[in-house]
């Protein structure tokens, strides 16, 4: 999420440089007679919309990746990257991937994917020794992912199993290397 953050942070700031420096230039640019000035003057504002419409965009991607952080059925960490090094006096983590499952759809790092909204619904999920699938998808197109789980006791499994059929009134698929 913090890279999603980024994106629309650097987004915001193009964009109000862009009005800045449009407001500006027609402010300071006298009567802008040379077509050159014209050019640049269609090309900032040119830019500065381009740069407000994804900052929209990614301001809608936040607000999803926002709610499903904040109603989680599962949060896996796929990777720790750690500093072992003999200048290191603490192992550190460097970078650490996440992924957050969610009645709303799955936040992997900066990728959402949505469910429950738009028309895209949850098909089917499947728990299986070291991966959980979902399927998920519109009437015209069906998409899978399957995402690497640790290894997770069997209470544990069925209380997640029960959380996604209570959330998502889906009753995953235990399969038969899902259990320990």
């Amino acid at each position: 999420m913090k890279a999603i953050k980024r994106k629309n942070f650097v987004l915001a700031a193009l964009t109000g440089f862009g009005i800045l420096t449009g407001v500006l230039f027609l402010a300071f640019g006298g009567a802008m007679s040379e077509i050159r000035a014209q050019i640049l003057l269609a090309g900032i504002i040119i830019a500065g919309v381009v740069a407000a419409g994804l900052w929209v965009q990614g301001l809608t991607k936040l607000k999803l990746a926002r709610l499903i952080a904040e109603n989680p059925i599962l949060h896996i960490r796929t990777a720790v990257i750690s500093d072992l090094s003999a200048e290191a006096e603490q192992p550190e983590n460097t970078e650490n991937t996440e992924v957050i499952v969610s009645y709303f759809g799955i936040l992997l790092d900066e990728k959402v994917i949505k469910f429950n909204q738009d028309g895209i619904r949850i098909r089917a999920v499947e728990i299986g020794g070291d991966f959980i699938s979902f399927t998920y998808g519109t009437e015209k197109r069906t998409q899978n992912i399957r995402l690497l789980r640790p290894a997770i006791d069997s209470a544990e499994l069925d209380k997640i199993a029960e959380k996604f059929r209570y959330e998502t009134g889906i009753t995953p698929t235990l399969l038969s290397n899902g259990r320990e």
